[in-house]
């Protein structure tokens, strides 16, 4: 078969892996300019060197003995690390983080296979064994006997609307909350013990030490995340305006002096609130399916396993 994975994220990498492992040739087709989605690495030049920031996804946990074969994967080549996070409750999971940067993975995963950066699909043409990829800037692509679709749940509707309307029924049911993610370097160290800290009140939801990941930079650089509502009322604010109110937050919380750079992103379908509760959608008549962590919950192993699950029940 000729399949299209629209998304090249976690769960339609995932899927791409299991496909290319049984000899089908995958073509993956991604509007961002590069690996990441979801968990993305920020990249800038400050105080003589480069600095990063995870300004997606924070870290993930393994649960099951196929994704902790796959993190141990992960570890050997060195593309993941742990991250020994001081706060972290001792019952909790061990932590993980990619390296140097959270897109380290995805890049790694996405290095063998066929995949199209830049590419964002708007529309489903054709039908069963023959369908086409339609373009934002209006081209198409060749024809597909199959398709996945592994973006989140509110784009999957959108673009299936017209090819299978009751798998982008399904995903109408889905909701995720939005995020704005900050981003803070300071030059001198702040002083602040903790690595991560979760606020009870005020805009933010998460704050995390960047920097005392496994090879990020020397300077003490910090993400921060605010909470679902507070990220919805100033959904569509300048991200300016978004970041300096955030930094001030953080410097209520902490005492810390103003950063010497700080940048705002926004993530307007961060994370799945209410998942659709399957591994994943398939209409085998048409040929198309749907994978992603908003099948199943808001972790990176949710997508990673939904993406396999489906790959194998679209080849059996």
């Amino acid at each position: 078969m000729t399949i299209a994975i629209v998304g090249a994220g976690m769960a339609g990498l995932s899927a791409a892996e299991v496909l290319r492992g049984r000899g089908e040739h995958v073509r993956l087709f991604d509007k961002g300019r590069g690996a990441g989605g979801r968990m993305a690495t920020r990249r800038t030049s400050l105080f003589g060197t480069d600095i990063t920031f995870d300004h997606g996804a924070q870290y993930f946990t393994a649960r099951s003995d196929g994704f902790r074969a796959a993190v141990s994967s992960w570890l050997d080549a060195g593309v993941a690390a742990p991250w020994n996070e001081d706060s972290a409750p001792a019952s909790a999971p061990h932590r993980y983080v990619g390296a140097p940067g959270m897109n380290s993975i995805l890049k790694a995963m996405a290095a063998p296979l066929d995949v199209s950066w830049g590419a964002e699909v708007k529309s489903l043409e054709g039908g069963p064994s023959d369908w086409r990829l339609r373009f934002a800037d209006g081209s198409a692509s060749g024809s597909f006997k199959k398709v996945i679709v592994a973006v989140p749940a509110e784009q999957a509707a959108v673009l299936l609307a017209d090819a299978v309307p009751e798998l982008a029924a399904s995903a109408r049911k889905v909701r995720s909350e939005p995020c704005w993610s900050a981003m803070l370097a300071y030059e001198q160290p702040t002083g602040i013990v903790s690595l991560s800290f979760e606020p009870e009140d005020g805009p933010l939801s998460w704050t995390a030490r960047n920097s005392s990941k496994f090879g990020r930079t020397d300077a003490e650089t910090w993400v921060l995340h605010a909470r679902p509502d507070w990220s919805r009322k100033y959904l569509e604010a300048k991200p300016e305006a978004v970041a300096a109110h955030l930094v001030e937050s953080f410097r209520e919380q902490t005492g810390a002096g103003a950063p010497e750079f700080f940048e705002a992103h926004r993530w307007r379908y961060a994370r799945v609130a209410e998942p659709l509760g399957v591994p994943f959608q398939l209409d085998a008549a048409a040929g198309i399916g749907t994978c992603g962590d908003w099948h199943l919950g808001a972790r990176v192993e949710a997508a990673w396993t939904s993406g396999r699950l489906l790959s194998a029940e679209l080849l059996r």
